[in-house]
């Protein structure tokens, strides 16, 4: 019985040893996995400007770049932040900011059509309606699911000792002709900034 307590005792302190000798969780020195997003995007040209009421920003990113995108009369608008030092509780909040809470009278989950990669939802308010389409990406790796992303992100913290992710965001108004084609938009964008992203360099 003595034995096995001082076992016990003993894995606790080589565990506590570990965490207190393991090396600071690093911080990306800079966003350096977007320079810019792309002119073109699938098609879509360049467009002007992003209302901050369709893409919230959020002040605990350490950098991020936005862009609005064109196709016809349809628009697009695209963010993607950069958060770092996730070990810290209050940042690892912040990363659940993806559309904006006020003023919403209601949000549902939709389904992206196609093999998407992320997750999407319905946002009303007002007199508008946008799916935001949405993922979490570590280095190369991206997740749609926000429990396989937080499953990653603790396990890079503890083993990689890094802490830094991206949240990707599309916003696709629905207009007139219904929600189908705003979806449809949304995951083709989605799609082909999940490519954009994957080729540039990371922390």
């Amino acid at each position: 019985m003595l034995a096995r307590l001082l076992a016990v005792l003993a894995l606790l302190a080589v565990t506590a040893g570990s965490i207190v000798l393991a090396p600071r969780v690093r911080e990306c020195a800079g966003f350096a996995t977007l320079d810019a997003l792309p002119s073109g995007l699938a098609g879509w040209a360049d467009g002007d400007g992003i209302p901050d009421e369709a893409l919230p920003i959020d002040a605990a990113g350490v950098a991020a770049m936005r862009r609005a995108y064109r196709s016809g009369p349809r628009v697009a608008w695209v963010s993607v932040a950069l958060y770092t030092r996730q070990d810290d509780p209050e940042r690892r909040a912040s990363i659940n900011r993806i559309y904006p809470e006020r003023d919403v009278s209601r949000v549902e989950r939709v389904r992206l059509p196609g093999p998407a990669r992320a997750s999407a939802v319905s946002v009303s308010r007002r007199d508008r309606r946008v799916i935001v389409a949405y993922w979490y990406q570590i280095g190369e790796r991206t997740y749609a699911s926000e429990a396989r992303f937080r499953l990653a992100l603790i396990t890079e913290i503890l083993l990689a000792r890094r802490g830094d992710s991206l949240l990707a965001r599309v916003a696709v108004p629905v207009g007139p002709d219904g929600i189908g084609p705003a979806l449809d938009a949304a995951a083709q964008l989605s799609a082909a900034l999940v490519g954009s992203l994957a080729g540039r360099p990371h922390c």
